[in-house]
Order: structure tokens, then sequence, then C-alpha cells
């Protein structure tokens, strides 16, 4: 890793000058921060911080304006009509720090030039409340302490010595902050100085033990390390805390020593350091560890929850450390031996499916259809179905194989409409029995739609912030099977319909969720209108059908499409199913995209009109069309001509009301062929007719043939005497 050490040109500038280049070189934004770390008890108001006084107390007399522009950081104290204004005084009131440890703290942001403040100028604050103030300090190597921590080379020689002063007020009463803890400041110091001073390369804590270990724990500050070492891990921070290390100032450290090295990331429990941890993580990566693990503190943990406060409170670290659900990332060396083919000698792990060779476990999945095809009403019945634990369950033309727990995102249905729709799924109640959990958000009832990716100002893509926090939650649900985002478009801040790099950015994001979690991620997405009289003939023809770029499909493991079918189809089905026709109710669907072994063959799917389910009908069908019912009506059809010709009341196969379709209606008529459409009947006919079992006939020799009789029956003897002639004998 490259690293680039400090300028050693010198110049002088007095320190009101100073003060002004701090104002104008530190971003607002860390400006902003620096001013509520310094003063937890504030609040913000609109564009103002609220502030008792600069003691820290809570309260409304000090407003500072905290708006980028002239009067940034400036406000009035009213209760002594003093101005105020600064983030360098504000540091030095607040913290007690001299100029030049202000001027160390922002060095990152000042320029690589180290400039000496002159003192004939020295900068004086001055506040009408300083007696209630912590004691002010110009540190040096003799201030007396509460505790030293050093960081030390490879050799075990003394880089530098980080010292921490408990912040105490004029009786000597240490301060504590906004949760109880003593307010602290640390100081670092190198060989030779007697003043605080960052080493131009600045160094990881615990060197000596990295270089000798395999596995280093990464957390946010010297006291959580020595938590963790004296438990015998290797654990190692950063030099100045969350607070130091940015961008700006990354390239001020040295990493290097986490080369080859498996690394794992405790953040504290905030803000702040999960940012801190995911810079860490990327300084890590190009330092060429190993791997980079990141571990997500569980749910219910307080504001700041740290290392040290999980030992305090005698949480199970081993066990924190070694599950399986954090997220891991791996650096590529194309030098290391272990890229090698040769590294797959075992078994090859067996791929698991969440709907048995239909749908992959672990990958991201896209499933498109039609607008009104019942998308929701698929994906919410297959979740109900992982999420029971019940094994032969159907979903998607397949058997549900996986079992666990399951979470949906809707954007588009409320609470009301979601409680319909798994009512009419479920009416007898099994949900209230499931063995394993099922969680719906119906965003319009939870403050309105998150976007998972969206882009920037400069054009960049990244994950929204709201769903950064829901993918933490998502991380801690063991046994994770399924997560459902209805539709995709609401989700996506992005064009991800016409932009290519949209599309494969917003994959590989879904396939990293995947990933670590372990569960399918399946994104509702629409496809293009199908015309009536024109819909896919295969698979392929409905993955071109798909909406968006190549990139969406080709990014995802697995996509599966429902489309509607003919409307003759759809009426040959009704009539093989002895159902009523109806429009919009029936449907093909298929894998249209599987990177791996799956079922590719096309599932006919008819809609359930209580439920609205679309429903897999394909054995069925398929039986029909195979022979086995189409055999077992043929012979229903067979039976019923010889009796009606033996009680002589013959039959015809169209006409008048001796027809097969009218006469259906009687009593005693097999009930098997009722509802059949003509067009069914004439077949079954004709493939009797074709066997030589049935023929047409007329009667006395005269007349058209159209009386149905079997082979050797009456009517083939010329021997037939109707109902209505034998009365009259």
């Amino acid at each position: 890793m490259r690293i680039l050490s400090f300028d050693k040109t010198k110049s002088s500038i007095s320190a009101r000058e100073l003060v002004e280049k701090i104002s104008e070189k530190v971003p607002t934004s860390v400006q902003v921060q620096v001013l509520k770390d310094t003063y937890p008890q504030g609040r913000i108001r609109g564009t103002q911080f609220m502030l008792g006084s600069l003691r820290g107390e809570s309260g409304n007399s000090l407003k500072i304006d905290i708006t980028p522009g002239p009067h940034f950081m400036k406000g009035t104290d009213f209760n002594g009509g003093e101005g105020v204004g600064g983030i360098a005084k504000i540091l030095m009131e607040g913290k007690g720090m001299s100029l030049p440890e202000v001027k160390e703290y922002f060095a990152d942001y000042l320029g690589e030039d180290r400039t000496i403040v002159r003192d004939e100028n020295e900068y004086s604050p001055t506040n009408p409340f300083i007696t209630a103030v912590p004691t002010a300090h110009k540190y040096d190597i003799n201030t007396p302490h509460d505790g030293e921590h050093h960081y030390l080379s490879a050799d075990g020689e003394i880089i530098a010595i980080v010292r921490r002063y408990n912040v105490r007020d004029n009786s000597g009463n240490i301060i504590a902050d906004s949760i109880g803890k003593p307010k602290k400041e640390f100081r670092q110091f190198v060989p030779n100085n007697s003043y605080p001073r960052m080493p131009d390369t600045r160094p990881l804590y615990n060197i000596p033990n990295i270089v000798s270990s395999d596995k280093v724990i990464w957390v946010e500050g010297e006291k959580c390390a020595d938590a963790l070492n004296d438990m015998g891990f290797t654990a190692t921070c950063h030099m100045g805390g969350a607070g130091m290390l940015s961008r700006n100032s990354a390239s001020s450290y040295d990493f290097s020593p986490l080369n080859g090295k498996e690394v794992v990331i405790w953040p504290d429990n905030d803000k702040s350091g999960k940012k801190v941890a995911e810079l860490v993580q990327q300084l890590a990566l190009h330092a060429n560890a190993r791997s980079v693990t990141m571990l997500t503190p569980p749910q219910g943990k307080p504001e700041k929850w740290d290392a040290v406060d999980a030992i305090q409170e005698g949480f199970n670290v081993r066990e924190f450390l070694n599950e399986a659900s954090h997220k891991v990332q791996k650096s590529v060396n194309l030098l290391d031996d272990s890229l090698l083919v040769s590294r797959f000698n075992q078994q090859a792990p067996e791929q698991k499916f969440v709907v048995g060779n239909v749908m992959p476990l672990g990958v991201p999945a896209l499933f498109a259809a039609a607008g009104d095809s019942g998308k929701g009403m698929m994906t919410l019945d297959l979740a109900m179905k992982i999420s029971s634990g019940k094994s032969m369950q159907n979903a998607f033309g397949g058997i549900v194989s996986e079992f666990g727990n399951t979470v949906i995102f809707t954007a588009e249905d409320d609470e009301a409409e979601i409680h319909r729709r798994v009512a009419r799924i479920d009416p007898e109640g099994e949900r209230f029995n499931y063995e394993y959990d099922m969680k719906i958000v119906p965003l319009p009832n939870y403050g309105g739609v998150f976007p998972i990716m969206q882009q920037g100002s400069d054009k960049s893509y990244h994950s929204g912030e709201e769903f950064d926090r829901y993918y933490e939650q998502l991380l801690q649900i063991k046994n994770l099977k399924l997560i459902v985002f209805d539709p995709l478009a609401s989700f996506v801040h992005a064009d991800v319909n016409a932009d290519p790099a949209a599309g494969a950015a917003l994959m590989s994001l879904v396939a990293k969720v995947a990933s670590e979690t372990g569960a399918t991620v399946l994104l509702c997405h629409h496809m293009a209108k199908v015309k009536d009289n024109d819909p896919p003939k295969t698979p392929e023809e409905a993955r071109n059908l798909i909406r968006g770029t190549s990139a969406l499909v080709d990014g995802v493991r697995f996509a599966y499409a429902v489309w509607n079918v003919h409307s003759k189809t759809g009426k040959k089905m009704a009539d093989n199913l002895n159902i009523e026709y109806h429009r919009n109710r029936f449907f093909d669907g298929a894998v249209v995209k599987s990177n791996g072994p799956s079922d590719r063959s096309i599932k006919h799917f008819v809609r359930d009109m209580y439920t609205g389910l679309l429903e897999d009908k394909s054995e069925q069908l398929s039986a029909i069309h195979s022979g086995s019912e189409m055999e077992m009506r043929v012979e229903y059809l067979f039976n019923w001509i010889k009796e009606c010709e033996e009680e002589g009341r013959a039959l015809t196969q169209m006409g008048d009301t001796n027809s097969i379709i009218v006469r259906l209606e009687e009593q005693g008529a097999p009930s098997i062929l009722q509802g059949l459409e003509q067009s069914t009947l004439n077949t079954y006919c004709q493939t009797l007719q074709r066997s030589g079992r049935i023929a047409k006939y007329n009667l006395s020799g005269q007349g058209r043939r159209v009386w149905l009789g079997v082979d050797g029956g009456s009517l083939s003897r010329g021997e037939y005497i109707a109902t209505t002639a034998r009365d009259n004998i």
C-alpha cells in the first residue's frame, strides 16, 4: 500500500489567519458534526443549533447558525450578549483545545504544508461563561494522563504514544457525556517531541501481534482492542478514532500489516462507527487482506455499543465473531495459489432450490409478468409455503423444497389489501401455526417506499440509506430463505429500463444481498404488453419481453416469466379442465434464464376465481393430452352411446335434441362429460370412429347417417327400434 507522508515544508501563519483558514477549508458537514460531538446536549432546530450556553448544558439561550453562508457557525448567547463564532473557537471553548491542537485536528483538510502559528498574534477566545467551561489545558508529555497506549513497530520500537485525558471541570470533577460515560480527549505523541503530534505515517495498533497472527479484529479505539487482546484475540485499531480517519486522510494511514490476513471489523453501534468501518473495510482490501468480514451489532443494543460493552455484559463474543451470517469480502491476488483450479478437490456442494429444480436458493432472481397477472399473489403464496414448513406444496411449477423465514416488501399494496389476500389464500388460519416467521412490510403504511439503489449527484450509483438500515436487520435474521421486493420499479431511483450501467449496478447490489443473507432475493418486474393474438410461444420469446436493459436479466442467476395464452388455447384449457372460460384466467409460465440446471418446460397456470392465485394445472392437462384422463372420458362416451342404443334412445353427434351435448343435460348422463365443448366431444367421437368401435347409421336404410351405434349393435344389424315405436307396439 502506498503511504504519502507529510511535506516537511514549513510556513508561517498568524493565529487569526489560521482560524479563518480552518473555517474556510473544513467541510461544513464536518464542522456541524464536530459541533454536535462537542456539545451532545445541544439539539438542532431548523437552521440553528440550540444550547443553554458554552458550558454544554441543554437550553435555548445560545443559538448557532448551521446553514452554510456568511453566518455559518456564528450566533449570540442572549444571557451574556457576547457573540460566538467559528469552529476553532467552539473547540477551544468547549474542549479546552489550544489553537495548534485545533489545527492538528483538522490537518487533513488544511493541505499538506505544516504551518507554524506565530505566537506574537496568538488568538485568544473571549467567552463570558469561561468559568463554567471545562478546564483548558495545553497538553505536553509531562501533563498527567488517565491512560496511555503504545503504538509499536514489528520490532517492538515505539512509533507513537496515545494518551487519554478525562475532561474535568475547574473543581477537578470528571464531566460525563450524554450517555453517562466520562468525556475523554486524546493526544498523540511521537518520540523526541514534548508536544502532541501525529506521526507522519499513522500506524495500526498492536503491530507485533498482527504480524504473527492469521486473523485480526479491527475495533474503534485502543480500549476495545486491549479488551479483546486480553481474551486471547489479536485486535487492532487505527490512530485518532472515527473522527480522524476519512477519505481525505486515508493516505496518511498505513494498513499494510493487514496484508494476507483474515480481517474482522467490529464497528461501534452508531452512524459514525458504521461509516468509518466501511472505510476501514476498503482500506484493508486495498492492503490485500485475504478476506474482510463486517460484523453487524445485534438488534436492540444501545447507541455506541462496542466490544468493551459486550465483554462487560457477558455477551458471547466468540459466538458473535464466528456467526456465518456476517458479510465477507475477499481480495483477489492472482499470485496466490489459493485461486488454482486444483482447490476444487472435494465433492462439489449441492445446488439447493427454494422450488425444486426451478428456483435456486441464495441467488438474485427476477419474476416478470404482465400487469394484472397476479405476481403479488404468487410471491405471497410462495413465501407462505416456505414459512409454513409443510412439505409437498406446489409453487411456480415445482415443489417447495426449502423452509425458513421470509420477508416481503410491497410498495403498492397496503395493510388492508395484504390482509384480504392472506385470508383468501389461508382461510383455515394455518398461518398462525407456521414453523417459521413470515414478515410482510406494506410500505404504504410504513412511511412509503425506500430506494434500494439511487443515483447520486456525481452520477454514481449507491444503496439508499433506509435500505441500508433494513439490510442490517435482514443480515441478523437466521435461516432466511426468501426476500421479495414488489415491484422493482418502485425501489430503484435510477433508469434501469434504459441505462445498462444502472441495471448492472442494481444486479451487483442484489447479488451481494443474496450472497450475504443466503436467501433468494426475488425482484418482481413487468413484461411488455402481450398481444392477445400473438403471445410468446417459447421461454426465449417471453424473456425478450421483460422490460429494461439486458443487464437486468443478464445480472440475475434466475428469471421466471408468466404470460397470457391465446384465447383459443385458454378455451381449450377450460374445456379440458371442465371449467368456465374467462379472459385473463389462463397463463403459461417458464424459467427463462438460469445459470444452472433447471426445469425449463412451459407450465400451464389457471387463476382460482376465489383467491385470484394462479395455480399450476400442468399435470392435469398433461394427463388429458397424454391419454389417461382423455381415455377415461372416451370410454365413458362409448359406454353411454352403447347404453342409449340398447335402450332405443340413440344419440347423434350434433344437431337436434338427440345430440350428445343436449342429452348430457339429462339425469343420469355421465358427469365426467358434462361441461365439455362441442369441439372436444367431436374429437372423442372421431377417436371412437377411427378405432372402429362406433359408426354412424340411418334408420331402416333411409335418411342421413347421423345415429351413433356400436360395432355389432342393433343399429349395425338393422334391428334398432326407437323407444317411441316400442311404445306403439
